[in-house]
């Protein structure tokens, strides 16, 4: 590299690699600095369900970018994918209501779809929803078109691919350990291979992920927000086992619900849900769902005869790389879909995959802004979901921050 580089991404994750494709088809001189050896898409990026999210979820008064940049990131990245052959596909959403007490939960769905935007959002019967689904159970649900599915992985390799091809650098196997502030620019050490680096960066952008409150607080070490690590675990089936277990391919989602801050479920009625939810008592979830899953059929991508269930969220993991210890069991996916999916039994279940999101401690939206004190730094800190259907939308507000401050 070098002596001073005029862009510096931490965080070579969808996130990052979004804003190096976004930045160097419009700049020179954009350096990404990852800690893991190679972009395999890799904690948040791949480790997640691969839905391609409408915006239904996230109230306005309490995420303002959150679902502004979820809604029109669902339309952006279908249009990239579609552009450059990774694989995506609008399978659609019900999200369904197995009784009578979860229909308000339902209402307050519908309700913030329609304030966000959300296209083409309806209510559907139990007709409807045995037409669409045949072996899912409801009575009354919400349809979202626009939701889907992507092939995460696929999604981050290609962001990479055309940042390089735009002369972007990335250094992989490397990791910040000090962040010096100076009048115009950041003093920036790395560590590969137990060599330390020094180089100089006009504008840091801090995209660290599951590590960014770490990285934000070396630029500032007042930086308020610390990030609290959230393992989404998930399990899976094969639609091919048996008949009634035939799925026809759309995501499939309970009504959200609210949960108590150790992540068991709170059996309340909507009212007991909106004021323990104003006194931070309960938190909202949209759910353990069924996905489907892309595969290679006949040398192309395809929906393939796995469906994942989750994610089912665990609280007790004992550090920030903890994929693996103390993992929620078959049992525990069986109850959280057994009333909407009845024909699944405990033997169709085996466990699949583990993720941690980066969920802040202290408030509902992400953070994306420049740093209180060092503006020259934007901080993007616990971007979790919908942060992979928003990664396009996120780099474009990204590159709206570096145009204001120029």
């Amino acid at each position: 590299m070098s002596e001073r580089i005029r862009f510096t991404i931490i965080g070579a994750g969808v996130i990052g690699c979004a804003i190096a494709h976004r930045l160097s088809a419009r700049y020179q001189d954009i350096a990404v600095i990852e800690k893991n050896t190679k972009v395999t898409g890799e904690n948040q990026s791949s480790r997640n369900s691969g839905v391609v999210h409408a915006g239904v979820y996230y109230p306005r008064e309490l995420g303002a970018l959150r679902s502004r940049l979820c809604v029109a990131g669902n339309s952006e990245l279908y249009e990239f994918c579609s552009a450059h052959d990774v694989p995506a596909r609008k399978v659609g959403k019900i999200i369904v209501a197995t009784n009578e007490k979860e229909l308000p939960f339902l209402e307050e769905t519908y309700r913030i779809a329609r304030e966000n935007g959300v296209p083409d959002v309806r209510y559907i019967s139990a007709g409807e929803v045995r037409h669409l689904e045949p072996n899912v159970c409801a009575i009354r649900a919400l349809l979202v078109p626009t939701s889907g599915i992507v092939e995460p992985t696929r999604l981050v390799y290609e962001l990479h691919r055309l940042a390089v091809q735009n002369d972007a650098f990335f250094l992989f196997g490397t990791e910040v350990i000090r962040i010096e502030p100076g009048d115009d620019f950041f003093t920036v050490t790395t560590i590969s291979g137990g060599r330390e680096e020094t180089f100089q960066t006009s504008v840091l952008i801090n995209a660290a992920g599951l590590y960014s409150d770490r990285i934000a607080r070396l630029v500032n070490p007042d930086f308020p927000h610390s990030i609290i690590p959230l393992r989404g675990e998930y399990a899976k089936f094969y639609k091919s086992r048996r008949s009634t277990l035939n799925h026809n391919g759309m995501n499939v989602y309970p009504v959200p619900h609210a949960v108590y801050p150790s992540g068991e479920r709170a059996d309340i009625d909507y009212d007991e849900y909106v004021s323990r939810l104003k006194a931070g008592e309960v938190l909202k979830t949209v759910g353990v769902h069924l996905t489907p899953t892309f595969d290679i059929v006949d040398d192309r991508y395809d929906i393939g005869i796995v469906v994942t269930i989750g994610p089912a969220y665990n609280r007790s993991i004992s550090s920030r790389e903890d994929y693996s210890s103390g993992l929620l069991s078959e049992e525990h996916y069986l109850s959280r879909i057994e009333d909407y999916f009845p024909s699944i039994e405990l033997d169709d279940i085996s466990l699949h995959q583990t993720g941690i999101q980066a969920r802040l401690n202290d408030t509902y939206d992400w953070v994306i802004a420049r740093d209180a004190k060092y503006p020259n730094c934007i901080q993007l800190v616990g971007i979790d979901s919908p942060g992979l259907t928003s990664c396009l939308a996120i780099a474009g507000y990204v590159d709206e921050l570096i145009n204001k401050g120029q």
